[in-house]
């Protein structure tokens, strides 16, 4: 079986719980992903997949072309596929049509979510077309498990943080600007964590680099640009995260790291997974920016502490 998936870390984040139940129940012999490799190393050999494909990969082409070449390694490949499970925007069918001519004897194409309803329910429906379950009551929320090695190197990334200290993971960016708390207020938040003895942790991709604003934040330890298994294995290891709707918030509550998520102007009951349980705290911003006070997250980070850290 394979799963065409492309875009984003949430993206791919949010397609995990019809995976997982696909995995669990259906039980293929082996279970590929064809999608964005650095997200969906993920999930490979760490419970979902057996392989992670490349989709940018020249080898790969042929499968979006009109006039399909077929090529005797991706003959082989497919030959061995029976399902596929596209969620790659395919309007015109010609993924479904080579799909079918290089042998695979089912498709279910799932269409892009168009921004009704519960974006993690619309990828799970797919499953029940399958009949593998009759109801989406049952989805499980998103689920990551980093391996043991993510978890050494992670230990190894902390290795100048305390044990018995607590510790805070801080994301400050996001896709879009629009979703992104003003910096003095991170700058502010973080410096009052820091006055009650928690360890700060911040996490920093490619996007956040280019950001110079963002390296005044202050923190114990900068994860920069690490891949993302290690950076999940580091969410897990921390007692709290605060971050904006952005892939890296998706990836801190797939590991079980308890959360507060700053939304704004996007609706968290369409983007989020519907049935979060109390470690996971949405502040909802319905303006064109976030607009919260420090005082109003750092309540709810206290609140946090107070609850269960």
């Amino acid at each position: 079986m394979l799963i065409i998936r492309a875009g984003g870390l949430g993206d791919f984040i949010q397609t995990l719980p019809a995976i997982y139940i696909l995995k669990n129940l259906a039980q293929p012999s082996k279970l590929d992903l064809l999608g964005t490799r650095r997200f969906g190393i993920l999930g490979e050999n760490r419970y979902y997949f057996d392989k992670v494909y490349d989709i940018e990969e020249a080898f790969f082409t042929p499968l979006f072309s009109q006039d399909l070449i077929p090529r005797l390694a991706l003959r082989d490949y497919f030959a061995s596929v029976d399902i596929v499970l596209c969620y790659t925007p395919d309007e015109q069918g010609i993924l479904r049509k080579n799909l079918y001519a290089l042998g695979v004897k089912k498709v279910i194409y799932c269409p892009p979510f168009r921004g009704v309803g519960n974006v993690v329910e619309w990828l799970a429906k797919p499953i029940m077309e399958l009949g593998i379950i009759n109801s989406l009551d049952c989805l499980p929320p998103p689920m990551i498990f980093p391996s043991k090695e993510d978890d050494e190197k992670a230990l190894g990334l902390l290795c100048g943080i305390e044990k018995e200290k607590v510790k805070i993971a801080i994301h400050p960016g996001s896709g879009s600007q629009k979703k992104c708390w003003p910096v003095e207020n991170w700058l502010s938040f973080c410096q009052r964590i820091q006055k009650m003895g928690c360890r700060l942790i911040l996490i920093m991709g490619p996007a956040e680099m280019e950001r110079k604003e963002l390296s005044e934040i202050p923190a114990d330890v900068r994860i920069i640009n690490q891949d993302l298994p290690s950076v999940g294995a580091i969410l897990k290891l921390c007692n709290l995260f605060c971050g904006h709707d952005s892939g890296i918030t998706q990836l801190a509550m797939a590991v079980g790291c308890p959360s507060i998520a700053l939304f704004g102007p996007t609706d968290p009951t369409t983007w989020m997974y519907p049935r979060l349980d109390k470690r996971f705290k949405i502040l909802w911003n319905k303006e064109r920016r976030l607009t919260f006070s420090v005082d109003e997250v750092f309540s709810c980070f206290l609140k946090c502490l107070k609850e269960g850290v």
